[in-house]
């Protein structure tokens, strides 16, 4: 396999571009989202795992894909502050299906934003 050779002021752009498409050809789903709850963006297999085109999901609120809405405002108050970061979650699909899913959620930051990112994928999916 032929190595990708990069200048240093070419390197951060280039992983950046990289990251970003692995991420949307990832094997998990993936939500970025503001500190509001508003999805800012949405890869494919978050959108095949919830029946949801992109820019349906990224209409909707985390109440709105939640299978337990009265809890979204306390789990993003743990959030911010910075207390939960992993476990097993019900979301709803699109056709009202529940969605029994184990996630990660990190907050990050870009251009001075605070933004979280979850990850997830159904538990017994694993096709390893």
């Amino acid at each position: 396999m032929a190595s990708l050779q990069l200048s240093s002021s070419d390197t951060d752009a280039v992983q950046e571009i990289l990251l970003g498409e692995a991420l949307e050809h990832a094997p998990v789903g993936a939500l970025v989202f503001e500190e509001s709850g508003r999805y800012l963006a949405a890869n494919r297999m978050a959108c095949r795992l919830t029946g949801y085109a992109r820019e349906e999901l990224l209409e909707l609120t985390p109440s709105q894909l939640a299978a337990n809405p009265e809890a979204v405002p306390e789990w993003l108050s743990q959030l911010e502050a910075g207390e939960l970061k992993c476990g097993l979650g019900r979301m709803q699909t699109k056709e009202g299906r529940p969605l029994e899913v184990e996630y990660r959620v990190g907050a990050t930051r870009s251009g001075g934003l605070p933004f979280f990112v979850f990850v997830f994928w159904e538990p017994e999916s694993s096709d390893c």
